[in-house]
């Protein structure tokens, strides 16, 4: 059997997080401008059946019939959305408990009948809300005790369900996974995975969770520089941990979904910085785990898998858009053709958003979400603005003057109502040459007590020579670039650079540099490691 990706007619917007069908052709998406969309030809053609305000980031979705469902926000001051006729919705946050305080996983197992988890921010305290009467009454429960994060969420029936996240802190690089478990409709709960001896890297949680059988399901596991999941074939007693070992090297996973126990994907934000490297990685396999290979032709940024369990039309996706997948007679599942997909521009020092303002327009709102769609800048909010075409440029500042970071950044522009989404990635906080300049200033910052502790090191010169590592301060662009040969620094991938990741983070170096200082250095690893050009 092999199986085809394509993406759908599913209006463009940058990102869809969440998709269900209550048919292989009737089914609903979120995306990243605040819309409800819905289908009844699999996304051959669609509505737009809601658009939530500017500033609100839908996040997941769950139905029990084609008129009774349910869509969550990680939004706080718009959590939670209800239909009961498959048509319109219904803003419910207004009596919802305080806890939690954004909704990143939701499961309806029955009718009138939802678990809702989050946050999915370690400094939040993590709650599920349940409700039994359609919403009507609300139970907040705490999971403080827990976890520091949850995620996705996933219900069998009224008293049977999952949950996974993180604990172990208050900042994603503190994190470890959680999946836990009850069996009594949420009043006691159980980590699966407190005395499973997995030796888990800190920094890594829990984000989806499937189940193809009762016996058999799958955790994806969020990790900025790693890629693995988590298999159970003994309905949730134990877990494994597989890592993900496609030659590309896929890192933030998020979406996973298996069409059967060898076949089946992942994918997330898996990203090469570099030119020419993919952005939204997919990996597949077709033994299990065992092996993966690239399957970016399935789509990219995959937040969620969803399965018919019929043909031809066997799964969907959501990510960059909602993509399909058929099923027909022939090879087996190999790496799926790529996709053309529009190129996410690289930018540094400032993200610069076009509009195109029509004559008596109302209103103009633009805003912005970090990596994790958190909202941090209103860039724009204006009522009769000036038409035409315009610019608006933001400097990555938040409001309070704090730099918003890296990765990818969503901006939303909504005129009168009317949303379209962008996407940019920034790489580093400053563009590749600036960066080379800093870290030459920093390399002479450290020279006079570097050249106290580095007697005895060599490393190569242009022709491969040795030539000693203390004689190198005295020219910082050469110590560089001497790094780079000597394959201590690797070009656009930090987390494999050795003297970034066992000098400085493990080895004789830890501690001795301010965590600014770390950061410039990955920074400049991540854009390519331009060395300065020497003064003539």
């Amino acid at each position: 059997m092999a199986f085809s990706w394509r993406p759908t007619n599913a209006p463009v917007q940058t990102r869809y997080d969440d998709i269900w069908f209550i048919s292989p052709q009737v089914g609903w998406g979120v995306n990243s401008a605040g819309q409800i969309v819905h289908s009844e030809d699999g996304f051959a053609t669609s509505t737009i059946q809601h658009t939530a305000d500017a500033n609100t980031w839908l996040r997941c979705m769950s139905f029990t019939s084609p008129t009774d469902g349910w869509v969550g926000s990680i939004t706080r001051r718009q959590r939670l959305f209800k239909t009961d006729d498959g048509k319109t919705w219904t803003d419910m946050t207004a009596g919802l408990p305080a806890l939690p305080s954004a909704i990143c996983g939701i499961s309806s197992p029955s009718k009138g009948v939802v678990f809702a988890s989050g946050t999915q921010y370690p400094n939040r305290e993590a709650a599920v809300m349940h409700t039994s009467d359609g919403g009507k009454t609300w139970r907040s429960i705490s999971m403080a005790a827990h976890a520091n994060l949850l995620i996705d969420t996933y219900f069998v029936d009224d008293l049977h369900g999952w949950v996974v996240g993180g604990k172990g802190g208050t900042t994603y690089d503190k994190l470890k996974p959680v999946i836990m478990f009850t069996a009594d409709g949420g009043k006691s709960w159980e980590d699966r995975l407190q005395n499973s001896g997995i030796d888990f890297p800190s920094g890594e949680w829990g984000w989806k969770i499937q189940f193809l059988t009762p016996q058999i399901g799958f955790v994806s596991l969020e990790n900025d520089t790693a890629a693995a999941i988590l298999k159970t074939t003994d309905s949730g007693q134990t877990w494994r941990r597989i890592p993900i070992t496609d030659p590309q090297r896929n890192v933030e996973l998020e979406g996973i979904g298996f069409l059967s126990e060898q076949v089946g994907w992942v994918g997330g934000w898996g990203h090469g910085f570099m030119s020419g490297s993919p952005n939204g990685t997919t990996s597949g396999t077709t033994d299990g785990g065992a092996t993966w290979f690239d399957a970016n032709g399935v789509g990219r940024f995959i937040n969620r898998f969803r399965f018919t369990k019929t043909e031809p039309i066997v799964a969907y996706a959501s990510g960059g858009t909602i993509y399909q997948c058929n099923a027909a007679e022939g090879a087996a599942l190999a790496a799926a053709p790529r996709t053309a997909e529009s190129p996410i521009p690289k930018v540094w020092d400032a993200l610069d958003i076009a509009a195109q303002v029509p004559e008596n327009a109302k209103q103009l709102t633009i805003t912005v979400f970090d990596p994790r769609q958190t909202l941090v800048k209103v860039l724009i909010d204006e009522t009769t603005p000036q038409p035409g075409a315009r610019t608006f440029a933001w400097n990555f500042k938040t409001d309070d003057g704090v730099d918003a970071g890296t990765g990818h950044f969503i901006y939303r522009i909504v005129i009168d109502g009317q949303a379209t989404t962008g996407m940019a990635v920034r790489p580093a906080r400053a563009a590749p040459n600036t960066l080379g300049k800093q870290v030459e200033e920093l390399i002479k910052r450290f020279a006079a007590r570097a050249k106290r502790a580095h007697d005895d090191l060599v490393l190569p010169d242009a022709f491969g020579k040795p030539v000693s590592l203390k004689s190198l301060f005295d020219t910082p662009p050469d110590l560089m670039r001497a790094l780079i040969r000597g394959g201590w620094i690797i070009p656009g991938e930090p987390d494999r650079s050795m003297f970034l990741v066992a000098v400085i983070g493990t080895g004789p170096m830890q501690g001795v540099m301010a965590q600014s200082d770390v950061q410039l250095l990955s920074d400049w690893i991540t854009a390519g490691a331009i060395v300065p050009q020497a003064m003539v």
